[in-house]
């Protein structure tokens, strides 16, 4: 199931890209069909990138380690987790929005109103969610190219093309499909084949 998430995960967020560019035509996005079926696409996106989590996670414990390796995947795993947990909040606080709003300016109002729901965190936490999914996602692909089995020249593609590809957002998020194609291309390589995600024999890598 987690090498299905590998793909599906960043082609809906192509898809959500795409239709975002549609959407943005008139100059303005949402709200409308577009915008909520983007995020729909998007909030599946999200969705997926639990099981890419926990699919690394589970890829990196099979390579072994001692107890502080272990104890460092779970902090990267928890820190993407969290980010993620955060970053579909947003997703769905923006699908409300835009099924609610009649207009650009109600949707600009709204927005503001859910800013800080639910209100159980500081809403600096909120925005500061997807930026902890994005850097625990890269380092949990860091950390499977350091233990991954065979061909690390190749996994270590991985984190590479992931930042590549958050940069190129945070740039301009009309290049949001060129990022997705990235991300798709770094999360391919680790299932490129089922050996990538076998144990490795014991003592073929030094404990912590």
């Amino acid at each position: 199931m987690s090498r299905i998430a590998f793909h599906l995960a960043p082609a809906l967020m192509l898809a959500y890209g795409v239709v975002r560019l549609i959407d943005g035509r008139d100059g303005q996005h949402g709200p409308g069909p577009a915008w909520t079926v983007g995020h729909l696409l998007f909030f599946g996106s999200l969705v997926l990138y639990g099981g890419v989590i926990a699919g690394l996670y589970g890829r990196i414990r099979a390579t072994g380690g001692g107890t502080a390796r272990r104890v460092a995947t779970g902090v990267m795993t928890a820190v993407a987790g969290f980010g993620l947990v955060t970053f579909v909040r947003v997703t769905i606080v923006d699908l409300v929005v835009g099924v609610r709003a009649a207009d650009a300016a109600e949707k600009s109002a709204l927005a503001d109103r859910y800013a800080d729901v639910p209100a159980v965190l500081p809403q600096a936490v909120y925005e500061i969610g997807p930026v902890l999914f994005m850097l625990g996602l890269v380092a949990l692909l860091v950390q499977y190219a350091v233990r991954a089995p065979g061909g690390r020249a190749v996994t270590a593609l991985s984190p590479v093309l992931v930042v590549l590809s958050f940069v190129t957002i945070t740039l301009d998020l009309d290049l949001l499909p060129a990022g997705a194609a990235l991300i798709w291309i770094a999360l391919a390589i680790c299932t490129r084949d089922r050996s990538s995600s076998a144990p490795v024999p014991a003592g073929a890598h030094a404990a912590v």
